[in-house]
């Protein structure tokens, strides 16, 4: 299922040229002196699409209309002389990207070329800023797996969460952190979902557990079937004092109504195998099987070996049989699972995705190494592998921001447009205190991938 988002602001300005940017990064006469002699422009940008306003300064020159081009690609826009804004999408992301503004007369020969780069970073705060609002749903958290849901909303499963109001980009102190939320996202309306057991306790909890600080859920990944929800939750433990203290025992699955979202039963996963491996990081319903995914932590230091496995069963045998890749087929015994060919040049994510994109198998992962800021994308013609066409995709940034580290990228393909899908990563601050002066420092980060960069040599 695809669904499109629209976005109201870019939406806005999509609909007519005479609109105003949102004044984000607004830089002003980005032309400098030469160009400043003939006008003077801002910009603005908002996931791949920048916003240019400008103001003649020299009045009296004779022209017919605005070429805004994008150098050397078809990029471009033509923009009545009367019109001071436009907008060019498409733009790359984290790269001088070079840009032309003509005056243009009726024999298409320029009257004026001014020549600049712009350089976005390619987030896109609206959906940020819709999906984890100031107040009203879940205002802070990491996680960020998301699942659509049949009836065209999408539930995102989120980790270590705030509900509480934020007032000039702060929270207060006395917040409560939940050990997981949901937040329901209907056509850019959301609610959050937490208070399984209370109203301070999480979505999801243990079963028997009333202290969450010693033992809790954080999601893992999940899929739907007919009319039910199945969400596996990794169980975690602290196991030594501290923020890296945590330490992973098993995966249950949880089992949903919908479309209320109403808890039916949980369920222990059937593999019993090492607690270095962890099912339902990744899952996948295609055709007759279930396939569910484990990332498998060979050396967990700060230059970590992991990598990915997978096992299949079909919806009846959910709960009891599974069956994992030995290689060349699948095995009964837990044993003979193999990691999958094709990724061993990145450390796999705790947290990882893998769809279905135009007919091919898409793995998505963040290099694990501690703060690479680097998300990845392989192919592959089955759910198993082989996996090729490794891409960089993204470059996240915040890694050079002193005490922030970010982790965890995920797909959301049910959210497509124009050929691209959106993306997000997880973003947190080292200092607790800072979360709260600063929410930014503890919100994902969301951007659209080129489908053709994911598909394509």
């Amino acid at each position: 299922m695809i669904q499109m988002v629209l976005l109201g602001l870019i939406i806005s300005i999509l609909t007519s040229c005479e609109e105003k940017d949102d004044g984000t990064n607004l830089r002003p006469n980005i032309f400098g002196e030469n160009g400043g002699t003939v006008m003077t422009v801002d910009y603005s940008s908002n996931a791949d699409t920048v916003f240019f306003s400008w103001e003649l300064v020299n009045d009296e020159i004779d022209f017919d209309y605005y070429h805004i081009s994008q150098d050397n690609s078809n990029n471009s826009v033509e923009v009545d002389k009367n019109e001071n804004s436009c907008f060019l999408t498409h733009i790359p992301y984290n790269q001088l990207v070079p840009i032309t503004i003509s005056l243009m007369s009726s024999s298409t020969e320029p009257v004026e070329t001014i020549n600049t780069n712009v350089e976005i970073d390619g987030l896109d705060t609206v959906f940020a800023s819709t999906l984890v609002p100031d107040r009203g749903s879940v205002t802070g958290g990491d996680g960020t797996y998301s699942i659509a849901l049949p009836d065209g909303r999408s539930i995102f499963l989120m980790g270590d969460s705030f509900i509480g109001p934020v007032t000039n980009g702060a929270r207060s102190m006395s917040d409560h952190m939940f050990r997981n939320t949901y937040i329901l996202y209907d056509e850019g309306e959301v609610s959050a979902i937490y208070g399984a057991n209370g109203e301070k306790s999480s979505a999801a909890v243990p079963p028997g557990v009333t202290n969450e600080h010693q033992k809790w859920y954080w999601p893992g990944h999940g899929f739907v079937e007919d009319d039910k929800l199945y969400i596996f939750q990794t169980l975690m433990y602290q196991g030594e004092e501290g923020m890296w203290g945590f330490r992973y025992e098993t995966t249950d699955i949880l089992q949903y109504n919908l479309p209320n979202i109403e808890l039916e039963k949980t369920t222990r996963i059937p593999f019993e195998g090492s607690s270095d491996i962890s099912f339902g990081m990744a899952a996948l319903n295609d055709d007759d099987y279930i396939y569910i995914y484990a990332q498998k932590n060979v050396d967990n230091g700060w230059d970590p070996i992991s990598d990915a496995l997978v096992a299949r069963t079909t919806i009846d045998d959910l709960y009891t049989n599974w069956e994992y890749f030995d290689g060349s087929g699948w095995s009964s015994n837990s044993d003979d699972a193999v990691i999958m060919e094709g990724l061993s040049s990145v450390a796999i994510s705790s947290q990882f995705n893998v769809f279905k994109l135009n007919g091919k198998y898409v793995l998505l992962s963040q290099e694990k190494q501690f703060n690479s800021g680097e998300i990845y994308t392989f192919i592959s013609d089955s759910p198993q592998g082989p996996w090729y066409n490794k891409q960089l995709v993204y470059q996240i940034q915040e890694k050079d921001q002193p005490g922030l580290f970010t982790y965890n990228a995920m797909a959301h393909p049910q959210f497509e447009k124009d050929g691209m899908i959106l993306i997000s990563y997880n973003v947190n601050n080292e200092d607790f205190v800072a979360q709260h002066e600063d929410v930014s420092t503890y919100r994902p980060r969301f951007l659209w991938i080129e489908i053709a960069d994911i598909l394509e040599n």
